[in-house]
């Protein structure tokens, strides 16, 4: 079984149909765990358990190595699967500053960028930077 894989059912043992249903490639299951973030905000109270691991596995998979395969890259697939859709959803890229640290969301300028105009990713930028100055924990990202 592929490493991330693995990683991926031992994060997640209540979304295994949906793991082992990606087991083809990591950015299909990037696409299925974002649905499953934006559903963490839609509950009351947020299920801060379930966001934390799917942004901790976001984190481990940046760590892994490149494999220079597109379908099997981890680091390609957590930023076009995770990271360009953030911005997509207010209740998800209104609490990123608790997730990612400044220095990852600028170098993710490019993937913020990609579903936003010069405008929107101003305003996306200076409402992250803002609470991050005021945020004193750690992020994963």
């Amino acid at each position: 079984m592929e490493r991330w894989l693995a990683k991926a059912r031992e994060l997640f043992p209540e979304l295994l149909e949906l793991v082992d249903r990606n087991q083809s490639g990591p950015l299909g299951l990037w696409g299925d765990l974002f649905m499953e973030l934006e559903k963490a905000y839609e509950v009351q109270p947020i299920n801060e358990d379930l966001i934390a691991r799917i942004y901790n596995y976001a984190a481990w998979c940046f760590r892994q190595p490149e494999t220079g395969e597109v379908s099997t890259d981890l680091s390609s697939a957590t930023a076009m699967g995770l990271i360009e859709s953030i911005p997509l959803n207010k209740r998800v890229s209104d609490d990123l500053f608790r997730w990612m640290s400044q220095e990852t969301f600028d170098g993710c300028e490019k993937l913020f960028r990609y579903h936003l105009s010069d405008q929107e990713y101003g305003n996306f930028s200076l409402d992250f930077s803002a609470k991050k100055r005021n945020y004193s924990g750690r992020s994963p990202l």
